[in-house]
C-alpha cells in the first residue's frame, strides 16, 4: 500500500511515534474509510479543538523542502504579509525556486484602513520590489481571509501557468493555506477547507497537492521561518491578542520630546525629538494590544514594575520575552517613514524625528517609506 498523506499539512502518517508529524492512533487508521478525507492528529486537534501542538521538523529542512521547486519548471507565487513586507519577504527566493517564474501576492489588505486608496498601495508594493531586486510577472493585492481579489489572482494563474504546476511560497503566517482553500472552493464548489489553517507558524509541514485542471496541481508549502519576525516567541494566548484578525483602527497621539509608548509588553518606542512642538505618531497593530504613553525618564521603572499586568502581553515569566535590544532613527528629511517592528506592526511618523524602538534581540526593527 502506497503511502499515507495527510491532507491537512502534507505529512506521512505513521502510528508509532505520537511526538513526530504525522501521526494518527492505530484505532483511527483501522476504521478509517479511504472514501474520507484524513487528517493526522495534529492537524484534527488544531482544526476541531484549536489545540496548539508542536512540530518537530527542524527549520532548515523547511528551506530544503522548498529548494525542491527549484528542479522543477513551474509557477511561483510568492505571498507577503502587506504590513511586514520586508520582514515576510523570502530573501533568497530566487536561490529557493530558481529560475521560474513569480507572481506576487500582497496578502491581509482588508487589515489596512478601508479609507487608504489601494491603487497607491499597490505602487508602494512595486516599488518596494525594485528596493528588493526582485523582477515578478505580475503582482496584486489580496486578501484570502476576506477573499478579496482572490479571483483576478485566479486569472493571474491561469494566464502565466501554461502547462506547469503551482507552488504557493511565503513565510510562516502570511496566508498561504488559506489562499489555497480559497482558490479550491472555486473549483468544487464547496465552503470545505482541506487544509489546515491556523495562526500558529508552520501548519504546513510538507507538499500539500491539489489538481487545478488536467496539466496543472496547485501546491500549498512549508511556511520559512524567518527567526526575525515577533510571532516566533509568542505563546499561544499573546498570538490570539498580537495578530490582528480583522481591520486595524490607527491609533494617533501627539507627542512631546522624550515620551514614551509601550505595546503592552511587547515593544517600546522612545520619541527623543521632532521637528515640531507636538508630533504626530500613528500606531498600526493589533487593536487588543493596549498601548500605553509615559516619560522617558519613567519608562524603565514601569516596565519592571508593570509587565505582566499592566503592560501585557506577555502574561507571566512562564512566557517571558528574550532581552531587549535598543534600534534608533534619526532622519532630517521632510519625508514620512514606518517604522516596523518585525510581525507586530508599524509606526508612522513624519520626519525630521530621533526615535529608540526596544524590542527582543531577535526581532527585526526597520524603516522604510510609509505605506500610508
Amino acid at each position: 500500500m502506497s503511502e499515507l498523506i495527510c491532507r491537512g499539512c502534507g505529512s506521512v502518517i505513521q502510528t508509532t511515534d505520537k511526538t513526530k508529524s504525522g501521526y494518527v492512533p492505530e484505532k483511527v487508521l483501522a476504521d478509517f474509510d479511504f472514501k474520507e478525507t484524513l487528517y493526522c492528529q495534529r492537524c484534527f486537534r488544531m482544526r476541531n479543538y484549536s489545540q496548539l501542538v508542536s512540530n518537530d521538523i527542524p527549520g532548515d529542512d523547511y528551506v530544503k523542502v522548498i529548494s525542491e521547486i527549484k528542479m522543477k519548471d513551474s509557477l511561483v507565487v510568492l505571498i507577503v504579509d502587506i504590513f511586514d513586507f520586508s520582514g515576510s519577504f523570502l530573501p533568497n527566493i530566487k536561490k529557493l525556486t530558481g529560475q521560474n517564474d513569480i507572481i506576487l501576492a500582497a496578502n491581509k489588505v482588508d487589515l489596512l484602513p478601508s479609507s487608504v486608496k489601494r491603487e497607491k498601495v499597490l505602487d508602494w508594493v512595486k516599488g518596494m520590489l525594485v528596493d528588493e531586486g526582485l523582477r515578478v510577472l505580475d503582482s496584486i493585492l489580496i486578501s484570502s481571509k476576506k477573499n478579496v481579489n482572490i479571483d483576478d489572482l485566479l486569472e493571474l494563474i491561469n494566464k502565466y501557468k501554461k502547462h506547469r504546476d503551482v507552488y504557493i511560497v511565503g513565510s510562516s503566517n502570511v496566508g498561504k493555506s488559506k489562499l489555497v482553500n480559497q482558490i479550491l472552493s472555486r473549483f468544487d464548489g464547496t465552503d470545505k477547507e482541506p487544509l489546515t489553517v491556523s495562526y500558529v507558524p508552520n501548519t504546513t509541514l510538507n507538499f500539500v497537492g491539489f489538481p487545478l485542471d488536467d496539466e496543472t496541481t496547485i501546491y500549498d508549502t512549508p511556511g520559512v521561518l524567518n527567526r526575525h519576525q515577533y510571532i516566533r516567541y509568542l505563546s499561544k494566548k499573546s498570538l490570539k491578542m498580537a495578530i490582528p484578525q480583522k481591520e486595524i483602527k490607527p491609533l494617533t497621539f501627539q507627542l512631546d520630546n522624550e515620551q514614551t509608548l509601550f505595546i503592552g509588553g511587547l515593544a517600546r518606542f522612545d520619541f527623543i525629538f521632532g521637528g515640531s512642538e507636538k508630533n504626530n505618531v500613528t500606531l498600526y497593530f493589533s487593536n487588543q494590544l493596549n498601548v500605553h504613553r509615559t516619560k522617558l525618564s519613567n519608562a524603565d521603572n514601569l516596565y519592571k514594575e508593570k509587565l505582566y499586568s499592566l503592560l501585557t502581553p506577555p502574561f507571566s515569566s512562564d512566557e517571558a520575552l528574550p532581552q531587549f535590544s535598543v534600534t534608533e532613527f534619526y532622519f532630517r528629511d521632510n519625508a514620512k517613514y514606518d517604522i516596523v517592528i518585525s510581525g507586530l506592526g508599524f509606526i508612522s511618523i513624519r520626519a525630521p524625528f530621533k526615535v529608540r524602538v526596544h524590542a527582543p534581540v531577535m526581532v527585526g526593527i526597520y524603516s522604510r517609506k510609509a505605506i500610508i
